[in-house]
């Protein structure tokens, strides 16, 4: 059931006709009216994630109930000991058995099948045609969240196995993220929402937002970004340089606009999730642009894995260390390939040295001109644009083939109409960016009466019908 789809649409509808109609219409003196709620959302949520396949509600059932009853003991528990002992077993079912088994068992079977067959003909482990359940790192990184939430005394544990159920499956964030933490969700089931107090024009703008960045953008680069990137021998130095970038605002597009319709979703029913994105591609180094793109991942990656290895209130190379594997994991994290692991590893050995730069020129970033502040930008933005043929690559010989065209300069396989579709969009996102410095970053809000905006919003929705690619896609973060 994607966003962008007609099913999505009715479902969602069905959902907040529910939640702010016949609900409160049906259980207005019931004494259990919100308990009652909660249990009509998750079951919602849990007939959201089924639709990709039935077999997926047992798996996050199991993940919530591992957790639910672990952070029981932990709270209850007084022997620092034993409190440390639930949590590393909350540990391991999650990344051990859960997220081990379903993403990386055949990734390690295949690595060390490999190592045998160098001197024998024995492959000791069993491939295993195994189903990768839709977000299963987004909830089991959340869900774990509240465990170490509860272990460190940073939150109260949640009594209620409905609420902290909910929590873990709510479904406009459940499949892509952003990842939530307890924290600042769990609060929001005790608090009472009023119809009035839902920001419906923001609400509209966001959802709208996403869509245009998903069905407008994304959806129609696609299948040049495809063209290059499964045959890059094929291609010369200007399509594989357009075909990177042109993945890099696919993705940006694609998992930004479904944070974007996300973000709307929960608004109408009441909930406000964690920001994702902010302007990413106006990052003016690596440091700043990881503080802007895929934000809930970055947090938790700092919150929870960063600062448990000692951060930066340890010695100088540890430091740079920490910052090295926190990114080593974040690519291993997305997935289960080398592509993803070595991409992950050039992502911190450039924070790492952006953080020693950075130490030694404490004021290199002060009062910039703007001419050096593009120069950063599209330092920047290059270099992730080159690092992103790691990871959009499907094994390594493709990558290495890519990045060989890209430095070694011929001429093939571009094609006028990838340059026509290719500067549109590189020019309608770059543009679009600026602007929301403008407007978000400097504080220069611009006031759009909204007969004006719904206007807009009517001509555009027409012009999506006509420009709508048949062949929609599924959201590219749904398979990690």
């Amino acid at each position: 059931m994607l966003f962008n789809s007609l099913e999505y649409f009715l479902f969602l509808g069905g959902v907040f006709l529910y939640r702010w109609y016949l609900h409160p219409f049906l259980f207005s003196n019931f004494s259990k009216n919100r308990e009652l709620l909660h249990g009509i959302l998750l079951v919602a949520s849990y007939f959201f994630y089924m639709s990709w396949d039935y077999r997926f509600g047992a798996l996050i059932l199991i993940s919530t109930v591992i957790d639910y009853f672990l952070a029981l003991a932990i709270d209850s528990e007084t022997d620092e000991r034993f409190r440390l002992r639930y949590l590393q077993i909350s540990l391991i079912l999650n990344l051990g058995v859960i997220l081990g088994f379903f993403k990386y068992y055949n990734f390690l079977t295949n690595n060390v099948n490999s190592l045998f067959l160098l001197w024998s003909d024995v492959k000791p482990l069993p491939e295993l045609h195994i189903i990768l359940p839709v977000g299963i790192s987004f909830f089991t990184f959340q869900s774990m969240s509240y465990t170490i939430d509860v272990y460190r005394r940073e939150i109260s544990v949640e009594k209620s196995f409905l609420k902290f159920a909910l929590f873990v499956s709510f479904f406009p964030q459940l499949v892509a993220g952003p990842i939530v933490t307890a924290k600042t969700f769990l609060p929001q089931l005790y608090r009472d929402t009023n119809f009035s107090e839902i920001p419906f024009r923001k609400a509209i703008r966001y959802f709208f937002l996403g869509y245009v960045k998903k069905v407008i953008i994304s959806d129609n680069i696609s299948p040049i970004v495809d063209l290059i990137f499964d045959s890059p021998s094929n291609y010369g130095t200007g399509a594989s340089w357009l075909g990177a970038v042109l993945f890099i605002l696919q993705i940006y597009c694609d998992f930004s606009g479904y944070s974007d319709m996300a973000y709307a979703s929960g608004l109408i029913l009441g909930f406000e999730l964690p920001e994702n994105f902010r302007l990413p591609l106006i990052g003016r180094n690596f440091t700043d642009f990881w503080r802007r793109w895929h934000i809930s991942l970055s947090t938790w990656l700092r919150d929870y894995l960063y600062f448990a290895l000692g951060g930066s209130r340890v010695s100088y190379f540890r430091h740079k260390f920490n910052l090295f594997l926190t990114m080593l994991l974040a690519g291993l994290w997305h997935g289960a390939n080398w592509n993803f692991v070595i991409w992950g590893g050039l992502q911190g050995i450039v924070l790492a040295s952006e953080s020693a730069y950075h130490r030694w020129n404490k004021d290199g970033n002060k009062n910039i001109s703007l001419p050096q502040y593009l120069l950063q930008v599209t330092l920047t933005l290059g270099l992730f644009v080159f690092l992103g043929t790691l990871f959009r690559s499907q094994d390594m010989d493709k990558a290495l083939t890519l990045i060989q065209n890209m430095l070694i300069y011929s001429e093939k396989g571009l094609r006028p109409y990838m340059l026509k579709i290719g500067l549109t969009v590189i020019a309608t996102v770059m543009v679009s960016n600026i602007a929301g410095y403008y407007i978000f970053e400097k504080n220069k809000s611009i006031q759009v009466s909204p007969v004006l905006e719904f206007g807009f919003y009517t001509v555009s929705v027409l012009l999506i019908s006509l420009l709508t690619n048949d062949n929609t896609a599924p959201f590219i973060y749904f398979q990690f």
